[in-house]
């Protein structure tokens, strides 16, 4: 029988969260709004089986928002 060793990842403190989404809370509303909508498309795409065109959907995105 084969042993399955499991690894513990620890989750990031605080500051490094903080650190990570620092330019999403310091971008200006318009690009705060891209940034969500992005984010939200591919956490969509990734329950899909088959992910796909996720770049065109992106290029759309940030052209709808620039506008």
């Amino acid at each position: 029988m084969d042993i399955i060793k499991l690894t513990y990842t620890p989750m990031l403190p605080q500051s490094h969260l903080d650190d990570l989404q620092e330019p999403i809370k310091s971008a200006s509303p318009e690009i705060r709004k891209i940034i969500e909508r992005i984010l939200k498309l591919e956490k969509d795409k990734l329950s899909q089986r088959k992910t796909r065109n996720i770049n065109d959907d992106i290029l759309k995105v940030i052209k709808d928002g620039i506008q």
